[in-house]
């Protein structure tokens, strides 16, 4: 790959990243609820879903071109049962939860919120369809190993990067200080959004399988 190749694909991968999605707003959610360092692990476990899908796509780009759209589906599927699965958790905890105005309880594991973080990334249909269409451009089928694992490993650190920083600001004084104070009302609108997402990708995958 060239230098031009290479910063293209880093514009790309920054914007990927950057671009609002249930990814985003499961990240955004674990930071409020349980602080930063959950946000962070989250954002790892999601950037390690990227390097999945980055280094299955540089490695295998034919398999992946004839079998996109079966792929695709099933990961829309997933994808759409895990937020089902979060948005009904979230809406459940908001009708139980009593109001907070000054730490959330954090748990003493963590992990849950690095399996998240990958579950969310590895079965987001906007991601899959990012790597089978965008990202897949810049594979050669000949390209060395070397490569291939550095332009996985690239995007990876990128996601890592946007996600943390989300995470960040997730904790700022500000935000903690809404979402505390709101805690059902947080709660009820991740939750119903979660849904809605949920739902449209249900709605878009079965339309488009008929």
């Amino acid at each position: 790959m060239e230098a031009l190749d290479w910063s293209a694909l880093i514009i790309i991968c920054i914007a990927g990243a950057l671009s609002p999605g249930p990814s985003l707003l499961v990240i955004i959610s674990i930071t409020t609820r349980y602080g930063r360092l959950a946000g962070i692990l989250g954002a790892t476990g999601h950037g390690l879903a990227i390097f999945v899908y980055a280094i299955t796509t540089a490695l295998g780009v034919s398999w992946l071109s004839s079998s996109a759209n079966q792929l695709f589906f099933y990961v829309q599927i997933s994808g759409a049962l895990l937020l089902l699965w979060m948005g009904l958790s979230m809406l459940i905890s908001a009708s139980k939860t009593p109001p907070v105005s000054e730490n959330t309880y954090t748990p003493r594991k963590l992990g849950f919120a690095f399996i998240d973080g990958f579950l969310i990334g590895i079965l987001n249909p906007k991601i899959a369809a990012f790597f089978a269409s965008l990202f897949s451009q810049f594979v050669i089928p000949s390209q060395p190993l070397l490569t291939s694992v550095v332009m996985a490993t690239t995007a990876s650190l990128i996601d890592v990067a946007a996600y943390c920083m989300a995470a960040l600001v997730a904790n700022t004084l500000l935000v903690k200080y809404l979402f505390l104070n709101y805690t059902r009302f947080r709660d009820c609108i991740f939750g119903l959004l979660l849904l809605i997402l949920a739902l449209s990708v249900i709605h878009n995958s079965f339309g488009d399988s008929f």
